[in-house]
């Protein structure tokens, strides 16, 4: 792969490598997995500490001494089930297939394999009845092994009580001393063998190109099992979803519109064009145009962009509109408020039906700390007004255009100038300076 970060990492939909394939393993209903890692691999065992039994396989091998490193961990009577890290599409059907395949036969193993003569992968050998022989791997193979289309794709299912003894007859056999799994089928033969219809399901990662075509198979699939449960996908090509992304019924996703991590969207919003939402629950009959979103909440029949910013620990309730141009951090809007545009509130929280003239800020950094601005219910923020931070506008108080605001305005009160000072009426309808 060319990269600091183990293969078995990288990122494919929002999820590592390894943690597709680890998915797929218990949606087919399969045993406790068993990763075995090299030392040098530090990194992948912190990732899977606690999800999976870890076996050290202390010099690099080859896979059949791989799997010596795992023999005694499991009682002799179970079927053991072999799988490549680097091959993250595979479906949990055709893991369940190979697994019933092996309990049917009495034969001692079953190994999958595909008609993809284009692979650079260990080619199957047949005898003149077609029955199994041997995998030859592609850099020991002469030309006439090269011409078999029948290509191993490094899944089997074997038979434990036969199969780690033979593991200890294996010896190393290039010059690199390495053990292959696969001269154990010789051994073991005659095997079973399934033959795989979707060559793209079983293809391995090896370089960044392959790693970016997998990722185009998987977000193709993505995709299709959103719209067969009711989801709009204006153009399948332009749009990007990562795996563990829910989306409601009827709600349609414009072109060039991606969802990541662990986003919530519900049923009848309106997603994009060009929105990039990641790590958010959004309720239902949102609509989300021209934005960036990140670790946010925003509630049912609200509406944001175009080109909003809403940072981590952003959380609009019910009916609030985020205009054109505006930035939200670490603030929560009230049911019914407007930021309508060009407006920064970082750090605030913002009641129930306020309006925020454009271009209001929340200066919310005094060069040491991250402060408060308290915005309470029915207020109204005039343009322009800049609000320091710690600060409180009270109930139905207002802030007149271009006001910097840097003390609390009372309830029902209204603060003008730079810097801001207080209007307050008097009983007879007159009004006060303070």
């Amino acid at each position: 792969m060319r990269s600091k970060r183990a293969k078995v990492l990288h990122p494919l939909a929002g999820r590592a490598m390894i943690d597709h394939l680890l998915a797929t393993c218990t949606e087919a209903g399969l045993g406790e997995p068993i990763v075995v890692v090299s030392p040098r691999q530090g990194e992948v065992a912190a990732h899977l500490e606690g999800r999976c039994r870890l076996v050290l396989q202390p010099h690099p091998g080859g896979t059949g001494d791989a799997l010596q490193q795992a023999a005694g961990l499991l009682p002799p009577e179970d079927l053991v089930l072999v799988l490549n890290a680097d091959s993250p599409l595979v479906r949990a059907p055709t893991l369940e297939l190979i697994v019933a395949t092996q309990r049917q036969s009495n034969r001692a193993a079953t190994m999958a394999t595909v008609l993809d003569p284009g692979r650079r992968d260990g080619r199957v050998q047949r005898g003149p009845s077609g029955e199994f022989l041997r995998v030859v791997e592609h850099r020991d193979a002469a030309a006439e092994a090269l011409s078999s289309p029948e290509i191993n794709v490094g899944i089997y299912c074997f038979e434990g009580r036969r199969l780690w003894p033979s593991l200890r007859g294996l010896k190393p056999n290039n010059a690199a001393h390495e053990i292959y799994l696969t001269d154990v089928l010789a051994l073991l033969a005659p095997i079973e063998t399934v033959l795989v219809d979707d060559a793209e399901e079983v293809i391995g990662i090896n370089d960044r190109v392959q790693l970016a075509r997998a990722e185009r198979i998987l977000a193709r699939r993505l995709l299709e099992r959103l719209m067969l449960g009711g989801v709009t996908v204006k153009d399948p090509a332009s749009t990007w979803v990562d795996a563990d992304v829910v989306v409601g019924q009827d709600t349609v996703l414009e072109p060039f519109t991606i969802l990541r991590g662990a986003t919530v969207i519900g049923e009848d919003c309106h997603i994009g064009p060009f929105a990039d939402i990641g790590d958010c629950r959004l309720g239902d009959r949102v609509r989300v145009d021209h934005s960036w979103l990140r670790q946010s909440v925003i509630a049912s029949d609200c509406d944001c962009g175009p080109f909003s910013k809403l940072r981590p620990q952003t959380s609009l309730d019910e009916r609030v509109h985020v205009g054109s141009f505006a930035e939200l951090v670490r603030s929560r809007i009230g049911r019914g408020s407007k930021v309508p545009h060009v407006s920064y509130l970082g750090d605030a929280e913002v009641g129930e039906g306020v309006n925020i003239g454009a271009g209001t800020i929340t200066a919310n950094y005094d060069g040491v700390n991250k402060n408060r601005t308290v915005i309470e219910d029915g207020a109204f923020i005039g343009v322009d007004t800049m609000l320091r931070a710690p600060v409180r506008i009270g109930r139905k108080a207002g802030t007149g255009a271009g006001s910097v605001v840097t003390r609390d305005v009372p309830a029902g009160a209204t603060a003008v100038g730079m810097p801001a000072r207080v209007l307050k009426r008097d009983g007879e309808g007159g009004v006060t300076r303070r």
